[in-house]
């Protein structure tokens, strides 16, 4: 078999429709895995309970012998869109189409090439936010950004309005790791500063019980009243703490057409949307918003729990 180049990878990775490609040995730095530990020691992960899961910290644990972690992104930002009295507006991420089903349509064909190109087969295990690993630690430590105090991962060229998704493979590939660990968001507060529930703590540190995309996707129970009141206008996921750092004001890129409000639900929600989801619940399959739910979101929207 000829040397597999990161050339040829970089390009395959591209074609299927990622806008970046990194690559890196399949071990969590020590430095993030204590970060980790300590942010599980001070219940930052709320009701998060799969959080504590530390088969994160060893993707060996997910994948025996894996030598490399190649990391894929997606560059998803859209207009940033102003609130409306009569409707919700739903976080950039989710207008389009589930990002979980697009990342595992190119996984599956990555592998495919990749077990062709080898000649090897069971070498490698996709993963995109569907297992426990910390994939921003490793994108990091593959060259492709560095944590931003409002603890997203921060391209270089893309800034934070990003997805990852990634494999695990058994191949010794060489890094493209470069050293962009050091902070470099400077004396900057502003993504501190603009979050309306104070969820971020500190630099680096969120406190998921108090964030309101936690409120409005993750969580079941009743959004706290103190939460709900420092709702701008969102009634799926927040985008405040990424439209007002600096690394995201820039010409945007052409961007993936699976990720644009055309291809979703789209940017807002009325409460007559939201009624008519509940009538035709397979609408909402392949959104992002399914994982809240119809009766969800018209919580969120009206403040009722029934019709």
């Amino acid at each position: 078999m000829k040397t597999l180049l990161i050339d040829e990878i970089q390009e395959v990775a591209l074609n299927l429709g990622w806008d970046d490609v990194g690559i890196t040995p399949a071990e969590i730095p020590q430095e993030d895995i204590a970060a980790y530990q300590d942010w599980l020691a001070k219940e930052y992960h709320a009701e998060l309970t799969y959080m504590e899961n530390q088969i994160r910290c060893d993707p060996k644990e997910i994948l025996p012998g894996a030598k490399t972690a190649i990391l894929f992104l997606s560059y998803y930002k859209q207009p940033k869109m102003e609130f409306r009295d009569n409707a919700g507006l739903i976080a950039s991420y989710a207008r389009g189409r589930d990002y979980h089903n697009v990342h595992r349509k190119r996984l599956k064909k990555f592998i495919n090439w990749l077990e062709e190109r080898t000649g090897q087969k069971g070498i490698a295990r996709g993963f995109s936010d569907s297992k426990p690993i910390l994939e921003k630690a490793l994108a990091v430590q593959a060259g492709l950004g560095w944590f931003g105090k409002n603890t997203l991962l921060i391209h270089r060229k893309f800034g934070t309005f990003t997805l990852l998704s990634g494999i695990l493979t058994t191949l010794e590939l060489p890094s493209t790791g470069v050293s962009l660990r050091l902070p470099k968001c400077g004396s900057c507060t502003r993504c501190l500063d603009a979050c309306p529930t104070g969820a971020l703590s500190s630099p680096y540190q969120l406190d998921a019980g108090l964030c309101l995309s936690y409120h409005l996707i993750e969580s079941k129970k009743e959004i706290p009243s103190e939460i709900k009141e420092k709702n701008p206008g969102y009634v799926f996921g927040c985008d405040i703490c990424q439209d007002v750092c600096p690394h995201n004001v820039r010409k945007e890129p052409i961007h993936d057409g699976a990720f644009s409000p055309e291809s979703g639900v789209g940017t807002y929600l009325t409460l007559g949307e939201i009624e008519a989801f509940e009538e035709e619940p397979e609408r909402l399959y392949g959104s992002p918003l399914n994982r809240r739910g119809a009766r969800g979101l018209r919580y969120t929207l009206s403040g009722k729990s029934d019709t």
